[in-house]
């Protein structure tokens, strides 16, 4: 996903872009909630959300959407409720649930929390005579300044433009984002321990009067952000536990597993090993029920069974190619709807493979080879999601978890007729793992017509574990590398063998290189998993590269000691 998306909600910066605007001067309070509010998020500069109007009758609150500007239909209300003196608004944002809740502060408008995606972003509601949303101008200076910014690849010279941006005004919930990007570079710096407590202490404090939702937020995203620095672990501990006792009872299990987490991790660097137990403990227990959470809701449908090629010499395999990210919300349908695949398909129906990129952020499942099988595409495979079946960009785009059953059916549509068709290759491909080692063997043939055939192996890991930005927690058929290089072998006259054995702990050190270069010149937003290397299968592909039309596919598991081989 390349450009920017209001799906994206929780990305500030994205909202910046699309929505960004100066804010108009706030009324004065009003006790009475009957009337119409707009309702604005802060992210860099405040941008109008909707006009929501709210009636109550002898106390029965009730609402509706009066304008979503660009967010139209997709942007419901169902609830206003008032809880002491709070104010909540419940609704969706296309499939998904979002909320307002928020407290009348002195100054007149009601502050508060936007809870969307599993992010928490500060907003207020204000009573407006206006009718419909008014249209906005974004300050392009400004945005232009926090694009040079942002893209600097000096990391000093990032951090200073970052804190003039901060620094300019009083302090402001709006500059999460910034203070965000510019305590990494701070910690990243090892800038002294005061300095760090100064711009937490201002952080802090802009983001108080939103809430304790919120500030707890912001305690957890600093502790986070100062992980695995001993000279921060007193902090991070501190402000870890500020935010494991503001947890309140509504607070979901991915949160609590999250904040026990960022406990454990900064207790045990702050040398409290009986504080980092016990949150250990309690964050493999609340994931242990996160993960049995998603396996019942991911598929969200029950995922039918080929019935089986039509004709007798029907014996075409299809080869599944998605380009997808953990950091990518509209990739959510696309990889639900390709794991749900896995289980419609024998293995001599279709093969599946899931290549990750950093789009639209970084993701440690993405290497060195996946990116490259992306670029032999081009500009065909058109970002993230993208899906290619037998060399073919088809079925692109994807959605959220309720878009997942029909991404499914899409791609069913056209893998089952293909299904009927005659392969137009040979292979024969054998693994068989010794200790740490995968002895390949792959012979191919290409029938007549190929002008460029090619052919290729791939190292497939089964399941991935890794909750990023999407909320996906398990991730399928993963690429971890391309066996004898990504151009593959020529096969000279239509044939053509390779040999490789493939050691996995060059593998795995490979990766561990990759990623930490990587990160060298950004951060991840979660921890990086673990590179097990478990479960795994290897992909042999006959391939035109005049066309990238896949001739042929086969696959096979590996496992310790035996040797597994597909024929033709």
């Amino acid at each position: 996903m390349r450009r920017l998306s209001l799906r994206l909600l929780a990305t500030a910066f994205a909202l910046a872009l699309v929505l960004g605007g100066r804010p108009a001067p706030a009324p004065a309070a009003d006790s009475d909630l009957n009337g119409t509010w707009k309702l604005t998020i802060l992210q860099v500069f405040d941008q109008d959300l909707a006009l929501v109007q709210v009636k109550d009758e002898g106390g029965k609150l009730s609402g509706s959407i009066k304008d979503a500007g660009r967010l139209g239909a997709q942007l419901k209300l169902d609830a206003v409720e008032k809880q002491g003196d709070k104010l909540i608004l419940r609704g969706k944002l296309g499939p998904g649930p979002l909320s307002f809740t928020g407290r009348p502060s002195k100054d007149g408008p009601i502050l508060g929390v936007l809870s969307v995606q599993s992010s928490t972003i500060p907003a207020r509601l204000e009573k407006t005579k206006d009718a419909q949303l008014k249209p906005t101008t974004p300050d392009r200076a400004t945005i232009m300044k926090l694009n040079q910014a942002l893209g600097n690849r000096d990391k000093e010279a990032k951090r200073k433009a970052l804190e003039a941006m901060v620094n300019a005004g009083e302090p402001s919930a709006k500059n999460a984002m910034l203070d965000g990007e510019l305590l990494k570079l701070e910690a990243a710096a090892d800038a002294p321990e005061k300095d760090i407590r100064k711009h937490v202490d201002r952080w802090l404090g802009a983001s108080r009067p939103y809430g304790e939702e919120y500030a707890a937020s912001v305690e957890l995203q600093i502790a986070k952000a100062l992980k695995g620095k001993r000279a921060y672990a007193p902090l991070a501990l501190e402000l870890a536990t500020a935010a494991d006792k503001a947890l309140g009872k509504d607070a979901s299990t991915e949160q609590q597993a999250e904040v026990a987490a960022t406990l454990a991790s900064a207790a045990k660097l702050a040398g409290k090993a009986d504080v980092a137990a016990e949150a250990e403990t309690r964050a493999k227990t609340l994931e242990a029920e996160l993960d049995e959470e998603y396996h019942h809701k991911a598929p969200p449908f029950k995922p039918g069974t080929f019935a089986g090629r039509k004709g007798d010499k029907a014996d075409r395999v299809v080869l599944m190619e998605l380009f997808t990210g953990a950091q990518c919300p509209p990739c959510v349908a696309a990889d639900v709807g390709f794991d749900a695949l896995i289980s419609a398909y024998k293995p001599t129906e279709l093969i599946t493979l899931q290549y990750h990129l950093h789009i639209p952020g970084p993701d440690p499942l993405t290497n060195k080879d996946s990116i490259a099988r992306q670029g032999y595409y081009g500009a065909e495979s058109g970002g993230t999601p993208s899906t290619f079946f037998n060399g073919k960009s088809l079925a692109g785009g994807g959605g959220g978890m309720g878009n997942a059953e029909g991404k499914y059916t899409e791609y069913r549509e056209i893998i089952d007729p293909m299904l009927n068709g005659q392969k137009k290759a040979t292979i024969d491909l054998t693994a068989q793992r010794l200790g740490d080692e995968i002895r390949i063997k792959a012979r191919a043939e290409a029938k007549d017509g190929a002008k460029q055939p090619k052919l290729r192996l791939v190292l497939v890991e089964d399941v991935v574990r890794y909750t990023g930005g999407n909320g996906l927690r398990f991730h399928h058929h993963v690429v971890r590398a391309l066996p004898g290089g990504v151009k593959g072998k020529e096969l000279a006259n239509g044939t053509g063998q390779v040999e490789e054995t493939v050691k996995l702990d060059d593998v795995r050190k490979t990766l561990e290189s990759y990623l930490g270069d990587f990160e060298k010149q950004t951060s991840f937003p979660n921890p990086l998993p673990p590179i097990d290397l478990k479960g795994l299968s290897v992909v042999a592909f006959v391939q035109d590269d005049d066309d990238h039309s896949i001739l042929h596919a086969v696959s096979v598991p590996v496992s310790d000691g035996k040797s597994a081989e597909a024929k033709p």
